[in-house]
């Protein structure tokens, strides 16, 4: 189940990293991108917000996966929750999340079952310079990786007294890290997703696999700016192709839409545990579980003779 999750996850964090992080490129001095950027710090000043999130990912048309929720978070009281929806190959499936200063509670829709975790440890370190220490690095990873994507940027003032900033990049123009690392990730998910579980209660998503010719085609990213320079939408759409091993061609279409609100208002849901059917997964429990599963799905543990 953890590689599953750890696909989604992956191809969701690769979108999620493409969207919020190409303000902090090597072109953030550029009009657009500094129109974002300044945006980006402005919205996080907010320290609450609600994100409503829309996930889709399609294969010639097909839809192999949707998901939608809402996430509420409080940065000053590190608290917030998840409700989200998603549809697989398997039907429609739910879950609720809540994550205090101290542990992590998760119900899924169909059961009565609240699954305590603890919160890992973190390296205690005062939180504005690890946020200065994680954007200086941030930076420099931007900048070494895309390069000066600034000038396929555009921003446009809205009649609202806001701003929409826009980057789309053709085959051509997407950077050549990104096109000679996708074929990699890209296989590593769908071998994952090919050898799912099939059952009721896992995710359950078959990407196809694809040959030597796949390639990323276009990449558009979104962002529309409100008049007190917050960020009050995002979306991004990637398109990916291929053939797999029969000659037949996918085209593959993986689409998120974030939209931000309650900025500095929003108040996270709580769970009063009182009376209800607890199962706790210890900190120890969570770690030797993550150790297994690398090591079991390890490269280097498959290579070894």
């Amino acid at each position: 189940m953890r590689k599953k999750w750890l696909g989604i996850g992956l191809s969701v964090g690769i979108t999620g990293a493409l969207i919020w992080g190409y303000g902090a490129s090597a072109s953030a001095d550029s009009t657009t991108m500094g129109v974002y950027e300044s945006a980006l710090h402005q919205t996080k000043e907010a320290k609450s917000m609600t994100a409503h999130a829309q996930l889709a990912l399609t294969d010639n048309g097909v839809k192999l996966l949707a998901l939608e929720g809402v996430a509420k978070i409080d940065h000053n009281q590190h608290i917030g929750n998840v409700d989200a929806t998603f549809t697989d190959m398997l039907g429609e499936k739910s879950m609720q999340a809540f994550l205090e200063k101290d542990q992590v509670v998760v119900k899924k829709g169909d059961s009565n079952v609240y699954r305590v975790m603890e919160k890992m440890d973190r390296t205690h370190q005062p939180e504005n310079d690890a946020e200065n220490k994680r954007g200086a690095m941030m930076h420099k990873l931007f900048a070494s990786v895309f390069g000066d994507l600034g000038k396929n940027a555009t921003v446009e003032n809205l009649p609202d007294g806001g701003k929409r900033t826009s980057l789309q990049l053709s085959e051509e123009q997407i950077p050549a890290f990104i096109q000679a690392a996708g074929p990699i990730i890209y296989d590593k998910l769908a071998e994952h997703s090919q050898e799912a579980s099939s059952s009721e209660n896992h995710l359950s998503v078959k990407l196809p696999r694809l040959q030597e010719d796949f390639q990323v085609d276009t990449v558009l990213l979104n962002a529309k700016i409100d008049e007190k320079n917050q960020i009050e939408q995002q979306s991004a759409v990637v398109h990916l192709s291929g053939t797999d091993a029969s000659g037949k061609e996918h085209k593959l279409q993986l689409s998120l839409d974030i939209r931000l609100s309650d900025l500095g208002t929003t108040i996270p849901d709580r769970i009063d545990l009182t009376g209800k059917q607890v199962e706790k997964v210890s900190r120890e429990d969570m770690k030797n579980k993550w150790r297994k599963g690398w090591t079991k799905h390890s490269d280097f543990e498959s290579s070894k003779p």
